[in-house]
């Protein structure tokens, strides 16, 4: 166990009046570069005014500082040089973050957190007073993690330094970072047990601030190459990390998970926004829309720039048809909800004449459209957004249920006409293909066709509307091929509903008075009303 007292720089004490959720508030700098204005996720960078022509990776913040990791020299201490990497090992600095999100010239952040080896990520708890911190040793390169907590008493100091030993010494743990949210903390290690290279692993923190219950994020987040530098938004919904695996546009990608129920799904490369074939290491979001992003240099790939970001989201749209799965015929009043990843309905609604929805989602979610019709199975289809494209397509083919006999009649959903007419609607037509294949079954079978209305308009319009729909409907079955002499037709008007709710009718109520009966006869009997002609 190594025990010492840690001081960090009296020199990042004072501040500047900004806090991590307000940066860049103003408008953004001159010297931006947008990576890629095709992408519906616009990151805009501008340069924080720290870098130089050597290393800076942010890493984390303290209190209201940004800290970063450089292998700068030191101004007032020795920086020890690294000969395998021929560079300055790494130590950790301390920036000031000025109101549009810029850093302040960095100064050492402890005299002795920094060892004469490489220091590495940093992540802090306990309302900052507990530090999770990583460096190498005298006799290895690979990552160790230790913490120390905070001296309340003596404002500055740190104290009880002790490593926390997660693996054997020939192997790494590197880039911690702490969740207040679940009391967790996320790292990668090139340990045993992994998918290969280096994974990202979460624990359990115990009171005194060791580590249980380690557990591999599973091979929707790791790959057999690298997964480092994770970061967990406040509201612990999404693990960004960096990987060189998976669908990457080269070196290390930026990419998205969602959290649900303790799992990490829905893994996404967040687009050429951002990513390209550099590095994109460190990614830490200040608020929804701006954080930082550290990347390598094009003509020095081990030594990185910190950026200031602010994410640009266009609108894309998810254009949905629903169609009957055979005829590929639109189907309009179709029930549709629609959730997102976490099962928050985004939107209930249903379908328009022409069968369709439209809405607008964010890139990089995936959603469950849960589709319904009466007479139709339920169907649900998964539809991931883009980070490339202003549209997203999908189509969802329904299929028809069987209609049910009970008691002497077809039992189906309803049928519909144009607005008082009598011409049926093409969804319509669907549900009579149900009635001829039942008919062409059973060839002894014999129907009467029975119309109703609701009671909006006079008795004597509604009879008449009825007896032409009644009409209608006869004609199509006779259409496809059933003889007349097996159907008869009439028309009740407004005079049998089902409700009888005479003028305080709810909508509901109307549109289930205004039906199609397909009664099963023994034999046909016509009267004047009746006609089969």
């Amino acid at each position: 166990m190594i025990m010492r007292k840690l001081f960090f720089c009296v020199f990042c004490i004072p501040f500047l009046g900004m806090s991590q959720d307000s940066f860049m508030d103003d408008s953004i700098a001159k010297n931006n570069t947008t990576l890629n204005n095709d992408s519906l996720l616009k990151y805009i960078l501008t340069d924080t005014g720290i870098n130089t022509e050597l290393s800076e990776i942010g890493a984390s913040f303290f209190k209201d500082k940004f800290l970063i990791v450089s292998n700068k020299k030191r101004r007032h201490t020795k920086t020890t040089f690294n000969e395998k990497s021929n560079q300055f090992n790494n130590n950790i600095y301390c920036t000031n973050v000025d109101k549009n999100g810029n850093l302040s010239f960095p100064l050492q952040f402890s005299t002795v957190l920094d060892s004469d080896f490489n220091e590495g990520s940093m992540t802090f708890s306990n309302e900052d007073k507990t530090i999770y911190f990583t460096h190498t040793t005298e006799n290895s390169d690979n990552f160790k993690l230790y913490k120390a907590d905070l001296d309340v008493e003596i404002q500055g100091y740190w104290k009880d330094v002790v490593e926390i030993e997660i693996t054997t010494p020939e192997y790494s743990v590197e880039t911690p970072y702490y969740t207040a949210g679940t009391n967790k903390i996320y790292f990668s290690s090139n340990m045993p047990g992994g998918f290969g290279g280096y994974d990202l692993y979460v624990a359990d923190i115990n009171t005194n601030g060791t580590l249980e219950n380690i557990q591999n994020l599973g091979k929707e987040v790791n790959s057999s190459k690298d997964e480092k530098y994770p970061f967990v938004t406040p509201d612990s919904k999404y693990l960004y990390f960096s990987s060189t695996g998976h669908d990457t546009f080269g070196g290390y990608d930026v990419f998205r998970s969602s959290i649900v129920n303790n799992a990490y799904i829905n893994r996404r490369n967040i687009g050429s926004g951002l990513n390209s074939n550099k590095d994109e290491v460190g990614y830490i979001l200040v608020n929804k829309d701006q954080g930082y992003i550290s990347i390598n240099k094009e003509d020095d790939k081990e030594n990185f720039d910190v950026f200031r970001f602010e994410v640009q989201q266009l609108e894309q749209q998810l254009n949905i048809l629903v169609v009957e799965s055979d005829s590929k015929i639109k189907l309009p009043n179709a029930n549709v909800v629609i959730t997102d990843e976490f099962g928050t309905t985004i939107k209930e609604t249903k379908t328009n004449d022409k069968g369709e929805i439209k809405l607008i989602i964010d890139p990089l979610t995936a959603y469950t459209i849960s589709t319904s019709k009466d007479g139709y199975e339920p169907n649900l289809n998964a539809v991931t957004a883009s980070t490339e494209n202003n549209f997203v397509s999908e189509t969802i083919k329904m299929t028809q249920k069987k209609p049910e006999i009970v008691n002497d009649a077809i039992v189906m959903e309803n049928i519909f006409f144009d607005f008082n007419k009598a011409t049926l609607k093409e969804e319509s037509q669907l549900s009579l293909n149900k009635v001829v294949t039942v008919m062409n079954e059973m060839p002894d079978m014999t129907l009467t066709i029975n119309a109703h209305t609701d009671n909006k308009g006079s008795d004597k319009y509604n009879l008449a509307l009825s007896q032409k729909r009644a009409k209608s409907t006869y004609d199509y079955l006779v259409s496809k091929g059933i003889d007349k002499s097996r159907l008869a037709h009439k028309g009740y008007g407004e005079s049998k509903p089902l409700h009888d709710c005479q003028q305080n009718c709810t909508e509901i109520q109307d549109s289930e008075n205004r039906r199609v009966e397909f009664l099963i006869n023994k034999a046909i009997e016509f009267t004047d009303a009746t006609t089969n002609n």
